[in-house]
C-alpha cells in the first residue's frame, strides 16, 4: 500500500482511509470522498495554464534539487517573466526557473552543491532588478518600493506640469500666431524656453520613465514586444526630434508630447501598483509564526538550537503558549494543542504521551516534550512552501493589453517606418517624413490601452471597498465574473469562527445550577469551549434549551435555581485539575466534573438515561456536547458550536441563482456540516479534508467544473486560496490566508462576497468597452496620421482625449443596489 495519499500525494499519517468501492489509500476521509466524486478527472489537466513547458521544466529537475523563492523588485510587465527566467536559467547549477509578474516572485530549482539563491539573485540584479529571499523583510521592502513608485509618479506629474506651463505661456501662443515665431528666438525668451524644457524633459523621460524604458528593452530582448515598446518609442522619438531641433536652432519642438506620454503612463501604472501592492504584503514576514529556534533536552540539560539543526529523535521542550517546532510525538506532559493555524479545527485537542503533534501548532495550557519525527519537517512550513509554490507558478492569465500588443506593437512600429519611408520616397523633406512617422507612433501610443484595464479595475476596486472588500489582485475584479464554482470553507467563513453555547439541557437539575457549576470550573481552563461556557454564564444570553433531552425550544431565563451569573464569577474552585478531555475541581465541598461524555462512561460517575438522551439530542444538532456533573452523577449537557453566519444562506442562494455551483470544503467532521448539506443550493460538502488536501480538492474542482473561486479565512486555507483561480478571504481570519487571497472581506460579511461578484461583472464590461474604444480610436487616427493630417501635437491631444474618455467610462456609477 502506498505511503502517499492517492489524491493529494502527501504522506499518510497514521492509518490510511480506504473504501472497497474506491481504489487507493487516502490521508483523510475528505480526500477519499473527493476522489470518489471526481476520481475520473485528470489532475494534470488542471495545470493546463502552465502548458507543456512547465511539464518539461519539471521533468528536468532532479529529485535531490532544492527549491528557493525570491521576491523580485522591478518587474514591470509580463515580458519580465520570460526575461528573468532566461537570465536566471543561465546560472550554473540552476535546473529550472518560474517567474510570476502577478506575485513578483521567482521560483528557482537548483543544485546546492553548485550554486545558491544569492547567486541567482545577483544575476538578475545586474539587469536592474532586485531579488531577495521573501522571508526577509518582504513587507518593509514592499512599502519601500511603493514609496519609490509614489515619488516617481509625483515627480513625473510635477515635471509634466512645469513643461506644460512653459508651453502654455510661450510655445503654444507662438505656434498659434499670437506671438511671432521670432519671439522664441529672442535671447530672454530662448533661455526661458530652450533651456528648462530640455532639462526637465530629460529628467522626466529618462529618470521618471526608466521603468518604461527598461520594460521596453526587456520585452524586445525577450522577443515579446509589449505596450511599453510603443510608449518608449513614441516618447524617445518625440524627445530625440525635439532635441535635434533645439541643437540646430529650430523651434518646432515636441518635448510636451514626450513628457505627456511618460507622465500619463507612469500615473496609470502607479494606479495599478497601488491596487496590487498588498498582493504579497506580509506573506514573507512570517518569522513570528515560523519557529526558527527550539529548546532541546538531552543528558547535558536544555539548550537552544536552530530548528534547521534538529535531527530525528531529538527531544524538544515546548513551553506553554509556544509553538511546536517540527512534527513529532509527545513523550512527556499534557496540553490542549491549538492546531487551527494548520488544520482549521476550531477546537484545540488535548495531547499527551504517545500522541502526534503538528509543527506550527501551539501548546495552549501546558508544557510538552516532543520527540522529533523521522522526516524533521514542519506541517506549517510545508503549507507555507505549498503556498509559495502555487503563487509563484505561471497560472495567471496575461494582461489583455499585452495580448493585443503582441500583434499591435509590431504593426505600429512597422507602419511608422513604412509611412516615413513612403513620404521620403515621394520627395518630402526628411523633417516632414520624420514628423509623420512620429505622429503615427504618438497617435497610436496606447495610453488608452494602458489605462483601459487599470483605471476600470481601480474604479472596481474602489467600489468593492465601498462594499467592504479590499482587492489585492487586479485580476480578481474581472475574473470573478467568469467563475463557475464557488468553494466555501466552513469555519470562520460560513460560520462566525467562535464557539458559543447554543444548547442547554438540564434534565437532572435546574439550568442555573448547571451553568453555575460548569462556569466555575471552566473559568480556570484554557479552551474555546470553556471560554464559551464562561461567557454564557456571565452574559446569561437567550439560548436554546433542551428540556429533558427533548426537542429544541427557546428559554431566556436561567431556571429555578438562580442565574448562575454572579456566583460563577466569584466562586472559588479548589483542587482544580485539567484533564485530557475536560476539567474538574471542588466547589463548596462538591466535586464537579465538566467535559466529554466519555469521562462519565466509567464506574466512578453515573450517567442517567435522561442525560444520555440529551447528549444524543445535542450531537444530532451538530453541537459539541459537554457534560456537567457533581456528587458522582451527570446532571446536564451544554452544547457549543461555531454558529453559521446570518447571511450565509442568502449569499449561497444569490450566487447559485447566477448559475454558479456551490460547494463546501472543510476540515471539520461531517457531523458539523449538516445544515450546509441540507441546503438545496449546496451541490457538495467535502468534510474532513486535511489542509494539505484542500488545494488538491480545488484543483480537482477546476478540472471537473471549470473556473473556481475559493472563499476562506484560515491559514490552512492559504494553499487552496492560492490554487484556486481566484481566492477571497475574510480579514478576521489569519494573515497568511488574506495574503494568499485575491480579495479580502473587511466588513459586510458574506453579503459583501456577493456584491464583489456584481462589481466584477460590471468591471469586466467596462474593460471591454474601454478596449473597444481604444481600438476604434486607432482605426480612425492611424490612417489620418499616416496621411499627414495629424501632427505630433494634435496626436498628443487626441491621445489625451482618448485616455480621458477611458477614465470617464471607467468612473461611471456601478449601479449596484443597496
Amino acid at each position: 500500500m502506498s505511503d502517499d495519499c492517492t489524491l493529494c500525494e502527501l504522506p499518510v499519517r497514521g492509518e490510511p482511509h480506504t473504501d472497497p468501492d474506491v481504489e487507493g489509500s487516502f490521508c483523510c476521509r475528505g480526500c477519499l470522498e473527493v476522489y470518489r466524486t471526481m476520481g475520473d478527472v485528470d489532475p494534470e489537466a488542471v495545470s493546463a495554464d502552465g502548458g507543456d513547458a512547465d511539464g518539461e521544466r519539471d521533468a528536468e529537475v532532479p529529485d535531490d534539487a532544492e527549491t528557493a523563492f525570491l521576491a523580485v523588485d522591478g518587474m514591470h510587465c509580463t515580458a519580465c517573466e520570460a526575461f528573468l527566467e532566461s537570465t536566471a536559467s543561465e546560472v550554473d547549477g540552476v535546473y529550472g526557473v518560474e517567474a510570476s509578474y502577478a506575485t513578483e516572485m521567482l521560483k528557482v530549482s537548483y543544485d546546492p552543491e553548485r550554486t545558491d539563491p544569492g547567486e541567482v539573485g545577483e544575476s538578475v540584479s545586474r539587469l536592474g532588478y532586485r531579488a531577495n529571499a521573501p522571508e526577509v523583510g518582504t513587507a518593509v521592502a514592499a512599502e519601500e518600493r511603493f514609496g519609490r513608485d509614489e515619488l516617481r509618479t509625483v515627480l513625473g506629474v510635477l515635471g509634466g506640469m512645469a513643461v506644460m506651463m512653459i508651453y502654455v505661456l510661450f510655445v503654444y501662443p507662438a505656434y498659434l500666431g499670437i506671438y511671432p515665431e521670432s519671439f522664441l528666438h529672442e535671447s530672454a525668451t530662448s533661455v526661458m524656453v530652450f533651456v528648462p524644457i530640455p532639462l526637465i524633459s530629460t529628467f522626466v523621460v529618462f529618470l521618471v520613465g526608466y521603468p518604461i524604458l527598461r520594460s521596453a528593452y526587456v520585452s524586445l530582448r525577450a522577443g515579446e514586444p509589449n505596450m511599453d515598446v510603443l510608449i518608449a518609442g513614441g516618447a524617445l522619438a518625440a524627445y530625440s526630434y525635439s532635441l535635434y531641433e533645439v541643437l540646430t536652432g529650430g523651434v518646432v519642438i515636441y518635448f510636451d508630447v514626450a513628457v505627456a506620454i511618460v507622465a500619463v503612463v507612469t500615473l496609470g501604472d502607479f494606479v495599478q501598483r497601488r491596487v496590487k501592492r498588498r498582493a504579497l504584503g506580509s506573506v514573507g514576514d512570517l518569522d513570528f509564526d515560523r519557529v526558527t529556534e527550539a529548546l532541546v533536552r538531552d543528558d547535558a540539560g536544555t539548550r537552544e538550537v536552530a530548528v534547521a539543526d534538529l535531527e530525528p529523535g531529538d527531544e524538544t521542550v515546548v513551553k506553554r503558549g509556544a509553538r511546536v517546532p517540527l512534527d513529532g510525538t509527545v513523550v512527556e506532559g499534557e496540553a490542549a494543542v491549538d492546531e487551527a493555524l494548520v488544520t482549521g479545527e476550531s477546537v484545540p485537542e488535548t495531547k499527551g504521551p504517545g500522541d502526534s503533534v503538528i509543527g506550527g501548532s501551539i501548546a495552549t495550557d501546558g508544557r510538552l516534550v516532543v520527540r522529533v519525527g523521522e522526516e524533521t519537517t514542519s506541517t506549517y512550513d510545508r503549507l507555507l512552501a505549498q503556498l509559495w509554490n502555487v503563487q509563484s507558478g505561471g497560472g495567471g492569465s496575461q494582461r489583455l493589453a499585452d495580448t493585443i500588443a503582441a500583434l499591435f506593437v509590431p504593426f505600429v512600429l512597422g507602419l511608422a517606418v513604412v509611412v516615413a519611408g513612403a513620404w521620403l520616397a515621394l520627395g518630402a523633406p526628411a523633417r516632414e517624413a520624420v514628423t509623420v512617422g512620429v505622429s503615427v507612433l504618438v497617435v497610436s501610443c496606447p495610453c488608452s490601452f494602458g489605462l483601459a484595464t487599470p483605471v476600470a479595475v481601480a474604479a472596481g476596486v474602489s467600489r468593492a471597498a465601498d462594499e467592504g472588500v479590499i482587492v489585492t489582485n487586479t485580476a480578481a475584479v474581472e475574473g470573478l465574473a467568469d467563475v463557475d464554482v464557488v468553494a466555501f470553507d466552513k469555519t470562520g467563513t460560513l460560520t462566525e469562527g467562535r464557539m458559543r453555547v447554543t444548547d442547554v439541557a438540564a434534565p437532572e437539575t435546574d439550568e442555573g445550577a448547571l451553568l453555575r457549576y460548569a462556569a466555575a470550573v471552566e473559568r480556570d481552563a484554557n479552551h474555546p469551549v470553556a471560554d464559551a461556557i464562561v461567557a454564557r454564564a456571565d452574559g446569561n444570553e437567550g439560548r436554546h434549551a433542551l428540556a429533558d433531552g427533548g426537542a429544541l425550544n427557546v428559554d431566556a431565563t436561567a431556571g429555578d435555581g438562580g442565574d448562575g451569573t454572579g456566583d460563577a464569577s466569584t466562586a472559588t474552585v479548589a483542587d482544580f485539575e485539567e484533564h485530557r478531555r475536560g476539567a474538574e475541581g471542588t466547589l463548596d465541598g462538591t466535586r464537579v466534573l465538566v467535559g466529554h461524555p466519555d469521562l462519565f462512561a466509567g464506574g466512578d460517575w453515573a450517567l442517567p438515561a435522561s442525560v444520555e438522551s440529551a447528549i444524543g439530542a445535542v450531537q444530532r444538532e451538530g453541537a459539541i456536547a459537554t457534560v456537567v456533573g457533581w456528587d458522582g452523577a451527570a446532571r446536564g449537557v451544554l452544547g457549543t458550536r461555531d454558529t453559521p453566519r446570518e447571511d450565509w444562506a442568502e449569499t449561497v442562494e444569490a450566487l447559485a441563482a447566477d448559475g454558479r455551483t456551490i460547494v463546501v470544503v472543510t476540515g471539520d467532521d461531517q457531523s458539523e456540516t449538516a445544515a450546509f448539506e441540507a441546503h438545496p443550493d449546496v451541490e457538495d460538502v467535502f468534510a474532513g479534508v486535511l489542509p494539505q488536501a484542500k488545494a488538491a480538492v480545488v484543483e480537482r474542482l477546476r478540472g471537473a467544473e471549470g473556473t473556481v473561486a475559493m472563499v476562506g479565512d484560515g491559514t490552512n486555507d492559504a494553499p487552496a486560496l492560492a490554487a484556486a483561480d481566484l481566492g477571497v478571504a475574510f480579514a478576521s481570519g489569519t494573515e497568511l490566508a488574506t495574503e494568499a487571497a485575491d480579495a479580502t472581506v473587511t466588513e459586510g460579511g458574506l453579503r459583501s462576497v456577493r456584491r464583489l461578484f456584481d462589481v466584477a461583472e460590471t468591471t469586466r464590461s467596462r474593460v471591454r468597452q474601454n478596449f473597444g474604444w481604444a481600438l476604434g480610436y486607432n482605426v480612425i487616427t492611424l490612417p489620418a496620421a499616416a496621411l499627414g493630417l495629424v501632427d505630433p501635437l494634435l496626436a498628443a491631444i487626441a491621445m489625451a482625449a482618448s485616455s480621458l474618455l477611458v477614465v470617464a467610462n471607467s468612473g461611471r456609477d456601478f449601479g449596484i443596489g443597496e
